[in-house]
């Protein structure tokens, strides 16, 4: 039998807390709810899988989300290399209502977007948009304006559904 779950939050480990909090006020005006200093005993060490640490933890509340930014020290390395094509790389994603906007405004404050706002222009996510804009570290956060179909309602009651082996096609090719 399956457990009944709903999301809570997601982890993000940064290099640099202070930098990446000022990051996420200054691009989408998340703040600080709550922030900890945690030194591991043996036990959480073990349930986490990782030797003794202190970790610096700030809580931001986007919505119902509960995003947990986390400096290690000592940290495994001081700098990411991971992709999105890498297998466990995670990833948020918002949603805005003007991303066009929002790309002219991250661009204004001269934050790092891979690529102008994609469209896709027909099938089951007809109408949204998307960006990937990359926080201090160089990890991806996905922007989304969505269309119709793309919101967790209408995913939920199978509107629009989309079948693995009919691409969808998102931007010009």
């Amino acid at each position: 039998m399956a457990v009944n779950v709903k999301f809570h939050h997601i982890g993000i480990t940064v290099s640099n807390l202070e930098r990446t909090l000022e990051f996420f006020e200054n691009a989408f005006g998340i703040v600080t709810g709550m922030a900890l200093r945690v030194k591991s005993g043996n036990d959480t060490a073990e349930a986490l899988g990782l030797p003794e640490h202190e970790q610096r933890v700030a809580l931001l509340a986007a919505g119902d989300v509960i995003f947990e930014l986390i400096e290690f020290h000592p940290a495994r390395r001081e700098s990411y290399d991971g992709r999105q094509d890498d297998v466990g790389y995670a990833y948020p994603c918002f949603a805005v209502e003007d991303i066009d906007a929002a790309y002219d405004e991250w661009t204004r404050l001269g934050y790092k977007i891979n690529a102008r706002p994609q469209v896709t222009e027909s099938g089951p996510v007809a109408g949204s948009k998307f960006m990937v804009l990359k926080d201090p570290d160089g990890k991806n956060i996905e922007i989304v304006e969505t269309g119709k179909y793309l919101v967790a309602e209408n995913i939920r009651a199978g509107e629009a559904t989309a079948s693995l082996d009919n691409p969808v096609i998102i931007g010009k090719h």
